[in-house]
Formats: structure tokens, sequence, C-alpha cells
């Protein structure tokens, strides 16, 4: 029997937000292809909701179509890289400032808590789970400012960027700049101080997407990691790209 067309929607909607957790969070590279059978496969589900899931990522700018019913992870340049780094500067400071005049005691427990689980995968080595943290502990700040809106906005963005979090590793990663900002951000919380939010959330964007900006080519293309240093970045072999319902 055919799900009834509830369950179909529901499977949809999972179909598509674990897709876009996968991209915010890094678990795809910049130029990867992926083929809907593969995606399919690896969530244990048919290809109507995969595909219908990523032509609509195709249209928010997330992955590019390609043939034999496959799609890429968009390469980017130099002047692409800037483009989002500015853009995500304005609405990510105004979510953070706004964050800032909300919190309290509950919330800003669980950004330290998410800290110190950064802490502690960054010291086990463990990228994976490093860069999902990473993305939680944002997301939860600016889920703070309860603007849903805003939020929708700075979800799109990361679909774009999020790929590119793993050319920040591990030379990026391994400078002590993160785990002072995140420190700095939860102070700013506690004192309701949403200048000192907003800027450290800026600052923190502005060093590390220009510092994917920077390993662009001299025509300014940023070149796709090797398999190989794909493959570390992203904290082992193809086990580190499954994927999974929500």
């Amino acid at each position: 029997m055919a799900p009834d067309s509830s369950e179909d929607t529901s499977l949809r909607r999972q179909v598509y937000d674990s897709l876009r957790e996968a991209l915010t969070s890094g678990r795809f590279v910049p130029g990867q292809k992926l083929t809907f059978r593969f995606v399919a496969s690896a969530l244990g589900v048919s290809l109507t909701p995969v595909r219908e899931a990523l032509r609509r990522l195709v249209a928010e700018g997330a992955f590019e179509m390609q043939p034999n019913r496959s799609v890429r992870v968009p390469l980017m340049t130099r002047a692409k890289i800037l483009e989002l780094r500015d853009i995500r500067m304005a609405v990510e400071g105004l979510a953070a400032e706004k964050a800032a005049m909300r919190a309290g005691k509950q919330e800003i427990g669980r950004l330290r808590q998410i800290a110190l689980e950064i802490a502690t995968a960054r010291a086990g080595g463990d990228s994976v789970t490093d860069r999902l943290k990473v993305r939680e502990f944002h997301f939860a700040l600016y889920g703070v400012a309860d603007q849903p809106t805003l939020l929708r906005v700075i979800e799109g963005l990361w679909l774009q960027t999020g790929p590119y979090m793993n050319l920040l590793y591990p030379e990026y990663i391994s400078l002590p700049r993160g785990p002072e900002t995140r420190a700095r951000i939860i102070r700013a919380l506690q004192s309701h101080d949403a200048a000192t939010a907003r800027r450290e959330i800026e600052n923190d964007i502005r060093h590390a997407l220009s510092y994917v900006a920077d390993l662009a080519d001299e025509s300014g293309n940023i070149a796709p990691a090797s398999p190989a240093a794909a493959r570390r970045r992203r904290g082992g072999t193809k086990a580190a790209v499954a994927l999974e319902l929500h």
C-alpha cells in the first residue's frame, strides 16, 4: 500500500532536511559529485523524495545539476566567497546582537556545553563531530534571537559555505581564535552586551572566510581538495559522509 499523503510529505521533508544539515555541517566538500542513487541508498529511501529534495537544493544554489542523475557541490571563486562573507557578517551579526538581548541562563548553559564539546572533538582530532558542533553552536546562538525569517536566510547562506568549512582543517582550526571567540560570545550574552556579541560573530566569519578566499589560485578559483585530502578533512573514509534521516 502506498504511504498516505502525510507520511509522504514527512518523508520528503526528512530527506530535504537531512541534506541541508549535511551541507551546512561540511559533510560534503567543494566539487563533490553525488548521484541520486547514492543519496537514496545512504538514506534508505526511494529515488522520488531524493530527486525532489535535490532539485529544491539546486534551485537554492546548494548543488549544481549534473548529467546522469547526479549533482555537484558548486565550486566558488574568491569573489564569491568574499561576497558571501560580507552578507553572512551582516545577517549573522544581527542575529547575535538580538540573541544577546534575549539570552537566559538555559540558553547560555547550552552554548557553554556545546563549546566544551567542540573543544573535546578538536582535541581528539574528530573533525566530523567538530564541524557538527560548530554548526550547532552557531544555530543555537541564532535561535535565541527568535527571528525565524532571519534564521532561514542564514541557513540559506550556510548551504553555500558549509562545504568550504572543510578547507579550514587542519591548519586554520589549530589556531586558538575559535575557542577564545566562543568564550567572548558567551560572556557577551551573560552581560547582554549586544554590540560585543555582534562584533565577535562578525570577526569570526571575517577571519574564517577570508582564509578560505586566500586559498584561491591566480585565476581566483578555489580548487577542490584531492580525494585523499578531502577524506582527511572529513575525518576518514566514505563513511564520514554517511547520511541519516532526521
